[in-house]
């Protein structure tokens, strides 16, 4: 066999005999869209959303957003299929001048309650004060029997992405996902109150440089993890850092802090605390925090700079868990 041939041969048989982590890299296996599906009753369900993208209309125009970056939504208004015609038909009939059609209009608002609600809004503010005074009359009738929650005035989606919330109307009538208890669903969106996406939010593990995220007050590390008031927030910490790194091993520390005050005197040195915002109140998470938000937004963490104003060493791993507190309150 001449030189070249021998050459290629044992290429060939390289190749087959090398893993495919060996001769390809190792391959990242996408992870699945796990999510919490609130419903328009208050019902939960985890489910996995089969569903790769949604197609948003913003006043920008469309965007097309893939699932994994998605990590929350707001619904807004969606309506069965010609349930908006028939809303709108019975608003233009509350101006009739036929007794029995402006009766029967405001019956059909009444009995479409939360779904006719922002339709109404708009209509009391109608110039014709007949339309107005009976829409507002069918608002009295609807917030009577109706639980302030329910009452969805606003008509727009409100997603929150990794890198910034968008606020337009989902396109698709549907979301495709399925249930270990239920199989394959077609989530009518109709029916749908808020989705929380939770495949990369639910367990972060990061690493916290003291050098980096505690030497200075306004040194915040973005965790990329997005809580809100419906979650509970599991925070842990360890590792060390030196508060002293000139003198090393004299002034050493875990994430509850040294004795000593740190930097502006709220927290002890070196201990590791976090915000939920840029502009949220600060608190402590030392080895373990576990609690429920008063507010939506990012966590950041810090460690607290020394009080001798030189940067510390060292770092803490940190891992942030969350889980819906409905599912464990209700």
């Amino acid at each position: 066999m001449c030189y070249p041939c021998h050459w290629a041969l044992s290429a060939v048989l390289l190749a087959c005999c090398l893993s495919p982590a060996q001769g390809q890299g190792k391959r990242e296996v996408p992870r699945p869209n796990l999510a919490e599906v609130r419903f328009g009753d208050g019902s939960l369900v985890r489910m996995t959303i089969l569903q790769e993208e949604l197609e948003i209309m913003t006043k920008y125009g469309k965007l097309t957003i893939p699932l994994r970056e998605i990590r929350r939504i707001d619904f807004g208004l969606h309506l069965p299929e010609g349930v908006g015609q028939h809303i709108d038909q019975s608003i233009k009939l509350l101006g009739s001048e036929t007794y029995k059609e402006r009766d029967d209009a405001v019956k059909h608002l009444v009995h479409y309650g939360p779904m006719a609600y922002p339709f109404l809004q708009r209509a009391s503010r109608n110039p014709d004060p007949e339309v107005s005074q009976r829409a507002t009359g069918v608002i009295k009738r609807i917030t009577e029997k109706t639980a302030p929650e329910s009452l969805r005035i606003k008509e727009e989606d409100y997603i929150q992405t990794v890198e910034f919330p968008i606020t337009g109307r989902i396109l698709h009538p549907i979301i495709k996902a399925h249930s270990a208890h239920f199989g394959d669903l077609s989530l009518k969106l109709c029916d749908l109150r808020t989705l929380f996406v939770r495949g990369a939010t639910t367990d972060n593990e990061l690493i916290v440089d003291a050098a980096k995220y505690g030497s200075a007050p306004d040194q915040w590390l973005d965790s990329g993890a997005i809580v809100d008031p419906s979650q509970r927030l599991l925070i842990v910490g360890e590792g060390q850092v030196d508060l002293w790194p000139q003198g090393p091993g004299q002034y050493v520390t875990g994430p509850k802090g040294y004795s000593t005050a740190g930097k502006g005197g709220t927290f002890m040195a070196g201990a590791l605390i976090a915000k939920v915002g840029e502009t949220g109140k600060a608190f402590m998470v030392g080895e373990r925090y576990e609690g429920a938000p008063t507010e939506e937004g990012k966590v950041f963490l810090q460690i607290v700079p020394s009080p001798w104003n030189n940067a510390s060493a060292g770092s803490f791993r940190v891992r942030i868990s969350m889980e819906h507190v409905a599912l464990t309150a209700r």
